[in-house]
């Protein structure tokens, strides 16, 4: 089953931008020539790398135990509250964002990601707390951030405990199997627990527990999101690297900044239910590849900023700078073929003057693909590299297999770079400086 499709734009395009001349399809064979069976190097560091979530979208046990605890839940609450940052909860709010369609399809999921205060308040008055889940994602167990909102939500729900189930049954923490306090607490008090398998990095967590649980909470077929993942991971790894579009991404981005001058990758995201996987395809992508060092101890090439462009409100308001300003970026467009629910526009009949008459008996879908193979084209006219990543339908399948693309190719562009892409040294500087500051009051 095709869950999406990859189109490298004309490569002529691209020639001028790639050493000697070559063309892309040239350039390609040439780098996968030099580079042959990354896959093959990437296990070669299953000893030192965590490369747990390649064996996640096969499932198991664990995956049917998210499932089970989940409809266990669900029979008591009917709300969730997960308190999680980073790669604890931004695979998961992307995933619920996208599948919540028609909305509201689904169980309130709510996620506490920050320690601003206003998002604190927000959420305590927005969900119904005592009808509600407790879940704190956390994989050392002692995450500030994540456990300043948990202990108090905790507390308000202790506070609540005579308007719903007690507290204790309510709460769940998903952390690493055997340390970290959040495991000892729950241990001492009894909650529910699923385990972070200690071999999968933060940013590659999501199809684990700390996604699968609150999403099968919520009512999405999990099972089908591990089979697209699956099924892309096999057609990725099944045949030649040349072939796998996992592979084409990582090359692509990695000779057009190596060779071609570009700086930036802009993921044009078409359809609001798919802009929230920009952000976790940023924080991938950019957590994952910019190192100080490379594998050998040279300095760190760097790699590509990522940017998130939400079709097709910033054509309005970054198109001028996309067209007309340095031409230092790659633009990826990721869109939907169809949709569950597409409107059609009736204009009256007094409004339908020869400027408006083509909107008339349009749906909003066809629309916003003229929006974006317009922008597209427009990129293509002055010469910008483009691609296209297309969902035929928008479901868990199709959703699971994008997921697992971009993890696959952004593991393959650290090989390229010879970097370490499942470290993040500079993360843990800030995270020890905030401690710093909080010892010094």
């Amino acid at each position: 089953m095709r869950h999406l499709e990859l189109k490298l734009d004309a490569p002529s395009l691209l020639a001028r931008r790639l050493a000697d001349g070559l063309s892309l399809e040239a350039a390609l064979d040439a780098l996968d020539a030099e580079r042959p069976d990354l896959i093959g190097r990437l296990l070669e560091h299953r000893a030192d790398w965590p490369l747990g979530w390649l064996e996640l979208p096969a499932g198991g046990d664990w995956a049917e135990d998210c499932v089970l605890l989940a409809r266990e839940l669900a029979g008591s609450c009917e709300e969730l509250i997960v308190c999680g940052i980073g790669g604890s909860a931004m695979g998961t709010q992307a995933i619920y964002a996208a599948l919540d369609w028609p909305v509201a399809s689904l169980r309130p999921l709510w996620v506490l990601d920050n320690v601003d205060p206003s998002q604190v308040a927000w959420l305590v008055e927005s969900a119904d707390l005592p009808r509600a889940a407790l879940s704190a994602v956390s994989k050392s167990g002692g995450t500030l951030a994540t456990l300043a909102g948990f202990f108090y939500l905790l507390g308000l729900l202790e506070q609540q405990a005579d308007e719903g189930a007690p507290a204790a049954e309510r709460v769940v923490a998903t952390t690493d199997a055997r340390r970290g306090p959040l495991r000892d607490l729950a241990a001492r008090r009894g909650w529910m627990t699923l385990d972070i398998p200690a071999d999968v990095g933060g940013r590659f967590i999501v199809l684990s527990p700390v996604g699968l649980f609150p999403l099968a909470f919520c009512g999405v077929d999990v099972l089908e999101l591990l089979r697209g993942a699956q099924e892309m991971q096999e057609q990725c790894l099944a045949g030649p690297q040349r072939h796998s579009p996992a592979w084409q991404l990582a090359a692509l981005h990695y000779l057009l900044h190596t060779q071609g001058g570009v700086r930036e990758t802009v993921h044009y995201i078409y359809g609001d239910p798919l802009v929230q996987l920009g952000g976790w395809l940023r924080q991938l992508w950019a957590e994952s590849l910019a190192k100080a060092t490379t594998l050998d101890g040279g300095p760190g090439p760097g790699c590509l900023t990522p940017v998130v462009a939400r079709g097709a409100t910033d054509e309005h308001s970054q198109n001028q700078l996309y067209l007309d300003g340095p031409d230092n970026k790659l633009y990826g467009f990721l869109s939907c073929e169809q949709w569950a629910a597409d409107p059609q526009i009736v204009l009256p009949a007094d409004a339908r003057a020869a400027e408006l008459a083509l909107l008339n008996e349009r749906t909003f879908g066809e629309l916003l693909s003229a929006s974006r193979r317009g922008t597209r084209d427009a990129l293509i006219e002055e010469g910008r590299p483009v691609y296209e990543i297309s969902l035929p339908s928008l479901n868990a399948a199709s959703v699971g297999a994008y997921l697992q693309l971009w993890m696959l190719a952004t593991a393959q562009a650290g090989l390229l770079y010879s970097v370490n892409a499942f470290d993040q040294p500079a993360v843990d500087r800030s995270k020890r400086l905030t401690r710093q500051y909080l010892e010094r009051g």
